[in-house]
C-alpha cells in the first residue's frame, strides 16, 4: 500500500478494534475528567485581535466573494430565523457524535494496550491538541493573483484533532465530518466524488497554520446497519437494505490527503483574492455581483434576504438571462440550473415582501 492507503487502513483497522472491544463500553475516570476539564477551560468567547485584517475560519475558506463582504461588514448583521426542527437536532447530534469519537480517541491507548496507530498529539502544557486548545491565528501576505499587490489576512484554525501517527511519530491532522443522508447515499457520494471540497479547503488551510502536510478526513453515517442481516428481509426492499454479501455496510470511510505547495498556493492566491474585495468594499460601498457559480453556496447562508435584496438590476438581468440559457439546454433541471432558480424566486420573494 502507499502512504495514504496505509494511514487510511491503520486508522479504520484502530477505531474497528475499539468499538468491537467490550472494554469499549466503559470510561476510564481519569480520562474522562481530564477531558471534560480541558474543555470548561475552553469555554468562552475568545475575540480576534483588533488588526482590521479579514480573518478566513479554516472550515469557512469556501464562502461566495458577496457572503464573505456581508460577513466582514459590521453594518450586515446575520439573518436569525426559525429552521425546520430535524436540522437542530441534526447539528447537535453531528456535535455529540464528534465529542464522543474524541473522548473514544484519547482512550484508545488504554483499551487497545499499546496497539493503535494512531494518538491525540499533546501540547507543551500538557492539553490534548485539538479544538480550543489547538486554536491558532496566522497572518499571511500574499501577493494578488492578478495584480500581484500583497494582501494581508489571516487564517484561524481548530481542528477535530493533531494526531501522532506511531509507526513513525509523524503529525495528521484529523477533521471528523457526520453524514444524516442515510448509508447508501454516503457511501454512493464518497465513492463517486471522494472527500468534499470544502472539507479538502478546511484541511490545506489547516496546513498553512499548524505547518501539517497530511490529513485524514473521516466520515460517519448517523443511520447504522440493522442489527441483523437484512439481506433476507422481505419487508426491506432492496433500496433501503444495509447489508450486502453478508457483511454490514460501511458506516465509516476515511480519506488522506496529501498537501502540496501548490495546493496551498492556490487556496492562498483566491483568499488574497477575496479579501482585497472585503477592503474594497470597505472603502468604495460597493459590493462583488452575483455569479451563477456563487448560487451554488447559497444553502447555508445567513444573508440570504440582504443579498437578494441589494441585487442590481443590471446583475439581475444578467442572472436572468444565464437561467433563460439553461432552461433551454443540457442544463436544465440540473443541480446548478436549480439553485440558480431557487435564488431568482429568493430574488422575487424580496421585491413582494417590499
Amino acid at each position: 500500500m502507499n502512504r495514504g492507503d496505509k494511514l487510511v487502513h491503520d486508522f479504520l483497522t484502530q477505531m474497528d478494534a475499539y468499538y468491537s472491544s467490550p472494554d469499549t463500553s466503559f470510561y476510564d475516570n481519569a480520562i474522562e475528567r481530564k477531558f471534560y476539564e480541558q474543555k470548561l477551560r475552553h469555554i468562552g468567547f475568545k475575540p480576534y485581535p483588533n488588526d482590521g485584517l479579514v480573518t478566513f475560519g479554516a472550515s469557512g475558506t469556501n464562502m461566495c466573494d458577496r457572503q464573505l463582504v456581508f460577513k466582514n461588514d459590521k453594518a450586515t448583521r446575520p439573518e436569525k430565523s426559525a429552521d425546520i426542527p430535524f436540522r437542530g437536532r441534526q447539528r447537535r447530534q453531528g456535535t455529540a457524535v464528534v465529542d464522543y469519537v474524541q473522548l473514544d480517541i484519547l482512550h484508545m491507548p488504554k483499551r487497545l494496550k499499546g496497539g493503535e496507530f494512531f494518538r491525540m498529539a499533546v501540547r507543551d502544557s500538557g492539553e490534548w491538541d485539538f479544538e480550543d486548545a489547538a486554536q491558532e491565528r496566522r497572518v499571511f501576505s500574499h501577493p494578488h493573483p492578478e495584480t500581484g499587490e500583497l494582501i494581508s489576512f489571516a487564517i484561524t484554525a481548530k481542528p477535530d484533532g493533531k494526531f501522532e501517527y506511531t509507526p513513525d511519530g509523524s503529525r495528521v491532522i484529523f477533521e471528523y465530518k457526520t453524514k444524516a443522508s442515510g448509508l447508501r447515499a454516503m457511501n454512493g457520494k464518497l465513492d463517486y466524488k471522494g472527500a468534499q471540497d470544502d472539507h479538502q479547503r478546511q484541511v490545506i488551510a489547516e496546513s498553512l497554520v499548524f505547518g501539517i502536510n497530511e490529513a485524514l478526513i473521516v466520515y460517519e453515517s448517523t443511520q447504522k446497519p440493522a442489527w441483523f442481516s437484512d439481506e433476507a428481509s422481505s419487508s426491506v426492499t432492496k433500496g433501503q437494505k444495509t447489508w450486502k454479501d453478508g457483511v454490514p455496510l460501511p458506516d465509516m470511510r476515511a480519506f488522506y490527503v496529501k498537501i502540496t505547495e501548490q495546493m496551498q498556493r492556490s487556496l492562498l492566491d483566491d483568499l488574497a483574492r477575496q479579501s482585497a474585495l472585503v477592503y474594497e468594499s470597505r472603502e468604495s460601498g460597493e459590493i462583488p455581483d452575483v455569479s451563477v457559480e456563487m448560487t451554488g453556496k447559497c444553502g447555508f447562508c445567513q444573508f440570504r434576504s440582504h443579498c437578494t435584496a441589494t441585487l442590481s438590476a443590471d446583475n439581475l438581468a444578467l442572472l436572468q438571462r444565464a437561467e433563460s440559457r439553461m432552461s433551454g439546454g443540457s442544463m436544465a433541471g440540473k443541480g446548478a440550473h436549480r439553485n440558480l432558480r431557487q435564488y431568482l424566486d429568493g430574488v422575487e420573494e424580496t421585491k413582494e415582501a417590499a
